[in-house]
């Protein structure tokens, strides 16, 4: 048989896992645009449900597409549908054991699902509406993931008749896999991972519970799952089980083009297992045949991708299975960090792309030498850490929300069984993507160590981020009175880190998540080595939300990246000419990516001391330049300085910033004292918080130690000031503070305003109220449509017109009657 140049996909990293089988049997040739569902014999005995999509258009290629473990076809049916819709014909089965097909579950093994998937593509071959080529051989291209991802590489290994394969988030080594060892070159199984393994388990018996313990699970497995909960490792025959259904085994039989698909939200099967399967094919298939996606999602769920992988599954099959002109690229990788919706402030995903694979990355090392960390491991190992939540995703966004007001507390890392090895502060901002390696020696006193290590940034108010709560477990035996010298391979990863950040070696003695010793131990792990971090040149493609649109670039032309936007981003430091000047505003744009121009070559200063207004009708841009100031999203083009540093999301001169914008948010059954302190702490900030000073300028007298359902709207609106205080910041933003006032009320607020930027700090307000503002501010900045139509301060600008008498009159002279929202100026 001949040999084509193509692969095939599945469109999203679904929690359950795919797994592929079918065989041969015809009837009638069905009309093409219908389904045809048949039971098709693969083995005495074995019956396998399938379903059969054909489109309007035949004969065409065929496409298997498998479903997960614990699914069955029912689960593939949107993806099924998409690709019958775009020309191919599609075959969807459940696998034995699943759904309405009969046999025992055995794991992908080869007299098993593989050898279903044979008599599945035999079946194929009988069917006249799938195209064949002159020698009568069938164009076939398979996708699945996980369960089915492992499918996909083991049937392409053993039937020359596939074309092309796509596997999504699957396994390499499933012993591995299932019982992870970090140690490089070690043959040793490590910490058995029980909770996900306890997941698969519990999905077989549910399959057929009435026929008993282990329902559809073959004999062999059963064993094997419950020796693993009594021993907490596998015996020789199980390790041998679980290797014989690894697609390490025969993944160098493969020849054929193949996408792989990996996701960074993956638990079970991390983008390390990617990174093996791809460093194996490249021996066998030609680099041009080759390429990889490492996604957002997987079994811990993350961002909906689907739309986004489905379209790169597609361009896949139409490159090598219809052999059109695409351009697809090497590699394509997700980051969550690159902008925030307007819409719902939610993250927009941002899709990346590069000619360099991971495994090909270029190297950074960072001096940790010599540091030693000592902890402890419980007896039990309880309290038990918690790096992530199978099928869930990471417990460090969860403990943020809930153990807030525990400055620095990570779920992952438990006091006295946890430690950093960290580096110095970068001096500028890091893009990491790919797996990090370090040598350490690691001591115990009780000569065995199950220990958990990942790469993680350390911010400057000791925030710990973790990336998706990944972790790379060693489990270490007969280690010297001296210690033992091991080079650690840690978990591959997409990661920011700002400056002014620490890159760390975190380091855990329990987990959650794996079979833990019994007896207490006490540990210590000193780095030999630097720690090496890889990075690689990349470039952003597009945004990959809900809606992800996905085009591939015809002509080679990559948009530019978030990457670039960090390493081109203005300078982290600035050297003011005006020593007074605090906020330093350069050419600022903003265009969102529906064309709207919100903010166009804004330029001023703010001095320290000053109360300044940022004034506009409403679509003026006011909001706009806020949200740029405050770090909640990157401008299109320009520059703004805080004390010098550079502002944008994640940078560290914000901590010198304090907002109050869209009205006050107190718990009513608290005083407004304590809603300050525990504001305080939730915020993670160290240092003092000057709260005595704070509440002697927002004059909030004796009513701080009163129930807040008892205020009235303008205490309110002083405790908000006041939270925003706290730290006393050189900045404080503050957008339509007097909203809902008296004019009592609005008064006293004009004063606390004043007092506050008398300390010699600074105030911006943002308000439509000019006649409020010309009172309040000592200094404006009027902008109309996006643009800076005035900026100077509040005398000179009232001044400069004798005719006019108020800052309103002025404003309105400036502008005309331009005053509608969306008006077109000509």
């Amino acid at each position: 048989m001949r040999r084509k140049s193509k692969v095939i996909g599945i469109g999203t990293a679904l929690f359950v896992i795919l797994g592929v089988v079918v065989s041969a049997q015809t009837s009638s040739a069905p009309i093409a645009g219908v389904t045809k569902v048949t039971a098709i014999e693969t083995e005495p005995g074995v019956f396998i449900d399938t379903t059969l999509y054909l489109p309007n258009i035949v004969p065409a290629p065929a496409i298997l597409i498998a479903h997960g473990f614990g699914g069955s076809k029912d689960s593939v049916t949107p993806s099924a549908q998409y690709f019958r819709d775009n020309g191919y014909v599609v075959l969807t089965w459940s696998a034995r054991g699943f759904g309405e097909s009969s046999g025992l579950i055995s794991m992908n093994s080869q007299s098993g699902e593989i050898a279903d998937i044979t008599k599945l593509i035999d079946y194929l071959v009988t069917q006249p509406e799938v195209k064949k080529d002159n020698g009568g051989d069938p164009l076939i291209g398979i996708s699945g993931a996980s369960y089915g991802g492992a499918a996909s590489l083991l049937a392409s290994a053993t039937d020359s008749r596939i074309d092309a394969a796509v596997a999504d988030i699957t396994w390499n080594n499933l012993g591995n896999a299932l019982f992870p060892q970090s140690k490089v070159n070690s043959l040793d199984a490590g910490p058995f991972k029980k909770v996900w393994t306890g997941t698969f388990f519990a999905l077989a018996t549910l399959q057929r519970a009435y026929l008993g313990e282990c329902g559809s699970l073959a004999d062999a497995w059963c064993t094997a799952y419950k020796n693993a909960v009594l021993n907490g490792e596998p015996t020789a025959e199980d390790k041998e089980l679980l290797e014989s259904v690894s697609p390490e085994r025969s993944i160098s039989s493969i020849k054929i083009p193949t996408l792989l698909m990996q996701g960074q939200a993956d638990s079970l099967f991390p983008l390390s297992e990617s990174l093996k399967n791809l460093t194996l094919l490249e021996q066998s298939v030609p680099a041009e045949n080759l390429a990889l996606i490492w996604h957002a999602s997987g079994h811990d769920g993350g961002p909906d991708e689907s739309k986004y992988l489905l379209e790169q599954n597609l361009n896949w099959f139409n490159k090598h299975l219809r052999q059109q002109e695409i351009a697809f690229p090497k590699f394509q990788f997700t980051k969550l960090n690159g902008s925030i919706s307007l819409q719902d402030t939610s993250v927009i995903p941002k899709v990346f792309q590069s000619s360099q694979l991971p495994n090909r990355s270029t190297f950074e090392s960072f001096d940790v030498s010599t540091q030693i960390a000592p902890f402890a491991y419980p007896v039990g190992g309880i309290p038990s850490a918690i790096s992530a939540l199978p099928g869930i995703g990471s417990a460090g966004a969860l403990a943020s929300s809930l153990l807030s007001g525990v400055s620095g507390f990570s779920p992952a890392f438990i006091p006295g069984q946890s430690a950093f090895i960290e580096s110095e502060e970068l001096d500028k901002p890091l893009s990491i993507v790919g797996s990090s390696k370090i040598k350490v020696l690691v001591t115990s006193n009780t000569g065995e160590a199950t220990l958990f290590f990942s790469l993680v940034t350390r911010s400057p108010s000791g925030a710990t981020n973790q990336p998706n709560g990944i972790v790379a477990p060693i489990k270490l035996i007969d280690i010297p009175e001296n210690g033992v010298e091991i080079e650690l391979e840690l978990p591959a990863v997409i990661l920011d880190a700002a400056a002014g950040d620490k890159l760390a070696l975190g380091i855990s003695s329990t987990d959650q998540g794996f079979e833990m010793p019994k007896t207490s131990a006490f540990y210590t792990v000193k780095a030999l080595s630097p720690l090496s971090v890889p990075t690689l040149e990349a470039a952003a493609s597009a945004a990959s939300g809900n809606s992800l649109l996905w085009p591939m670039l015809a002509f080679g032309v990559l948009l530019i990246s978030i990457i670039l936007v960090y390493v081109n981003r203005p300078k982290t430091s600035k050297d003011v000419r005006q020593e007074n000047v605090l906020v330093s505003i350069e050419n600022l744009s903003k265009i969102y990516k529906d064309g709207y121009q919100a903010v166009s070559d804004l330029s001023f200063t703010v001095s320290r001391g000053q109360v300044l207004g940022l004034l506009g009708p409403n679509g003026a841009g006011k909001t706009t330049t806020l949200r740029m100031l405050m770090g909640l999203i990157f401008p299109t083009q320009g520059a703004i300085y805080l004390g010098g540093k550079a502002v944008y999301p994640g940078s560290p001169s914000l901590s010198n910033l304090g907002s109050f914008v869209e009205g006050p948010g107190f718990l009513p059954h608290l005083s407004g004292r304590e809603n300050l302190e525990l504001y305080w702490k939730a915020i993670g900030r160290t240092g003092e918080n000057f709260q005595d000073e704070v509440i002697a300028i927002a004059n909030l007298g004796t009513a701080l130690d009163k129930k807040v359902r008892s205020y009235s709207q303008g205490m309110r609106q002083r405790l908000a000031i006041a939270q925003a205080m706290l730290g006393m910041p050189d900045l404080l933003v503050l957008d339509e503070p007097t909203n809902g006032l008296d004019p009592q009320q609005i008064v006293e607020m004009r004063q606390v305003l004043k007092d506050y930027a008398a300390t010699g700090r600074t105030v911006i307000v943002s308000s439509h109220l000019l006649a409020e503002v010309q009172q309040t501010c000592t200094d404006v900045v009027l902008m109309h449509r996006g643009k800076l139509i005035a900026f100077g301060p509040m005398q000179e600008i009232l001044n400069s017109n004798s005719q006019l008498q108020s800052l309103e009159d002025i404003f309105l002279e400036l502008i005309g009657d331009d005053l509608v929202i969306g008006k077109v100026q000509l």
